[in-house]
């Protein structure tokens, strides 16, 4: 990977601007619009077919636009400990480069998470952090972040929009833990605009490990939920919600009936794009339970039961163990992902659908979503030539 990291070439984005002779009836901005409801695998398609394509290749505000009307989730990364494994893709017709990915997924860099069809990186070498689009096959190095390099570590990304409906600039919060034996977590934050970090403090985020790589983002809030505990016993799990704009946490008790034994196994996600979603999967009943997060203007006010499902209504003839669990939403469909040793499983809550993903070595591996959009990863973004 690191040849092919110093083969690259600065590539340079334009503003909207009139499109040349497109022999197209429809204004330029309605045609532009109609084409960023395309997929970056058709998009790319059509690259050669006329002018007007060429040009908006080039277009930042045209790739922002793509990159809002579809940012579903294309496939996984999948990892553990630190160690990145194959990709996984979730929407056939996403079209995900896997030359573009699989550069990825080496021992010698961190995938520190994905947002909006961006993948961020810590190269472990150096402690560099990148910012990638694997679809473009583009990057861009983000000015280093305050502190030493720290495998234990995850990002999560805040959009802004910019009030003409893109979000082209972002926050980002760049969280790891300060040690194994402290509830101390060093919180940074990247304003993608300024190109600054604007923040960098240690913040007590309670005394258990966070699962930092699989935040969820509302609004100004980000929220990460804890990893079970080492004790056989049950133990009071949480989620943390941090208020980027405050820059002020808050510890969100569990509800009663999602009491933690040590190999059940929760995780958050986003239902229906605005609401939190705890997950929590009973290892002894293999029952999943949905609950949402009810919340008003002074904050989180509790848990609400949405949905249960059993490994057994699945089609599962034992109990097993699931290492990692994930809210997928595609179109209108939202999906229940989960890892069981080294296979991935996605169901669908809808229509009750089960289907599997692909397998893998990797034994208790979690899971990084990743959609396929042609979002730029910034203003000094390069051209990865050979990947």
């Amino acid at each position: 990977m690191g040849g092919t990291l110093n083969n690259t070439r600065r590539i340079d984005l334009v503003g909207p601007k009139k499109l040349g002779s497109s022999g197209s009836p429809l204004p330029d901005d309605l045609l532009v619009e109609i084409l960023s409801y395309l997929p970056a695998k058709t998009f790319f398609r059509l690259l050669s077919v006329c002018k007007t394509f060429r040009q908006l290749s080039y277009d930042s505000h045209f790739l922002l636009s793509q990159s809002c009307h579809n940012n579903v989730t294309s496939g996984f990364f999948l990892h553990r400990r630190n160690i990145s494994g194959p990709f996984f893709i979730i929407d056939p017709y996403a079209g995900v480069p896997r030359k573009n990915l699989e550069f990825l997924c080496y021992n010698n860099v961190i995938i520190l998470g994905s947002a909006g069809g961006l993948v961020f990186v810590l190269h472990r070498k150096d402690g560099a952090l990148y910012v990638y689009n694997p679809a473009r096959g583009t990057r861009c190095r983000l000015p280093s972040p305050p502190g030493k390099y720290c495998p234990r570590s995850g990002i999560a990304v805040r959009f802004m929009n910019n009030g003409d409906g893109v979000t082209k600039d972002y926050k980002l919060v760049y969280v790891s833990r300060t040690s194994a034996w402290s509830s101390l977590h060093r919180c940074r934050v990247y304003d993608s605009f300024a190109k600054v970090w604007t923040m960098d403090k240690k913040i007590d985020f309670g005394g258990k490990e966070l699962d930092l790589k699989h935040p969820v983002v509302c609004d100004n809030i980000v929220f990460w939920a804890s990893s079970h505990s080492e004790s056989f016993e049950r133990i009071d799990q949480y989620v943390i919600a941090f208020d980027v704009r405050k820059e002020h946490t808050q510890i969100i008790p569990l509800p009663e009936e999602a009491a933690v034994a040590y190999f059940d196994t929760i995780g958050i996600g986003k239902w229906e794009g605005k609401s939190l979603c705890l997950i929590h999967y009973d290892m002894y009943t293999w029952v999943f339970t949905l609950w949402l997060l009810r919340t008003t203007n002074d904050g989180p006010t509790g848990w609400v039961k949405a949905h249960e499902v059993s490994l057994g209504h699945m089609g599962f003839r034992e109990p097993s163990y699931v290492s990692s669990i994930i809210l997928s939403e595609v179109a209108t469909t939202t999906l229940l992902v989960f890892t069981v040793l080294t296979e991935a499983y996605c169901y669908n809550i809808k229509d009750g659908e089960l289907k599997k993903l692909a397998s893998s070595e990797f034994h208790f591996a979690k899971l990084i979503p990743y959609s396929n959009t042609l979002r730029p990863c910034g203003e000094q973004e390069e051209l990865l030539e050979e990947i």
